[in-house]
């Protein structure tokens, strides 16, 4: 009898101690660091991406040298980004930048640094033109693009300077939000 008291008490001793062991080693743990609760879970390069819509047509193509993603701000940050976007009519029109985020989320691609938006191959000279911006949100699923930045077109005749702009892709159209000044030059 007494034996299994013995053994009961050794048993309950090297559990306390275990515990004791743990809760030290816990403590003793450091935590992680700012930097460390920053640092990406994943990254990708080269990335390529095509959309298509429900008829099987090519919509969007994404490119980017390089994203990575930040679990702790859910967001992705993606190096020299390139999106091309189909008009209606059939037309490409390219829009990049230096760099691009995107919310986990969201379906809208933030830009930033030196964003340009053009026609990839123009049916004329007169239809090439460049939009140029510092910031610029890109809806992907409406093909829409916004901004509150100032913004520059320029074409072949035209020089066009506005404060924030929203720009439909897919028809083409554009509209500006404040301060527009217009150059026209005949040729």
């Amino acid at each position: 009898m007494r034996k299994r008291y013995l053994l009961l008490l050794l048993t309950l001793f090297f559990g306390l101690a275990l515990l004791a062991v743990d809760r030290y080693t816990l403590e003793q743990a450091p935590a992680l660091s700012e930097q460390q609760s920053r640092e990406p879970d994943y990254y990708g390069q080269g990335l390529y991406n095509r959309q298509y819509d429900s008829t099987g047509e090519l919509q969007q193509t994404f490119v980017a040298e390089r994203s990575t993603h930040y679990p702790q701000t859910r967001m992705t940050l993606f190096t020299a980004p390139l999106l091309m976007s189909a008009d209606e009519q059939g037309q490409t029109w390219q829009v990049n930048a230096l760099e691009g985020t995107l919310l986990d989320d969201e379906q809208s691609l933030r830009l930033a640094g030196q964003v340009e938006i053009r026609p990839l191959t123009p049916a004329k000279p007169s239809d090439d033109l460049l939009i140029e911006t510092s910031r610029l949100t890109y809806h992907s699923r409406q093909q829409m693009a916004e901004t509150d930045q100032p913004v520059t077109i320029t074409s072949l005749q035209t020089r066009i300077s506005a404060t924030g702009m929203t720009l439909d892709i897919a028809r083409q159209r554009m509209e500006f939000k404040a301060q527009v000044d217009t150059r026209y030059v005949p040729q």
